[in-house]
């Protein structure tokens, strides 16, 4: 990554300040490896954007978060999705943590 690259977090449209985590990485070829994520609550239908920008060029992924009721079927199946989740960027977070000492 570029020295001047940043990451703009919108939710609903609006730009983000909190709850954002961003990590980098030197790799061994003089590249960065770089990651951002937000740890938020939603209680309605929301949209996030995640735009990467450097004078190189930039990129931006977007999703939506639909709200279900809380009675719903679907509940126990989305509570699994989350904690598999959860659980991966837990082991990102780890194993960013191994390379940076190893490094």
């Amino acid at each position: 990554g570029p020295d001047d690259s940043y990451f703009v977090w919108k939710k609903n449209g609006q730009k983000m300040k909190a709850c954002i985590t961003e990590q980098s990485h030197m790799l061994f070829d003089g590249r960065v490896h770089v990651l951002s994520w937000v740890k938020d609550s939603v209680s309605e239908n929301t949209e996030y954007k995640c735009s990467f920008i450097s004078k190189m060029g930039n990129t931006t992924s977007e999703v939506r978060i639909t709200v279900e009721d809380k009675g719903s079927a679907g509940q126990d199946g989305w509570t699994k999705e989350f904690d598999k989740w959860r659980s991966a960027i837990s082991e990102h977070d780890k194993m960013m943590q191994n390379w940076r000492k190893t490094w």
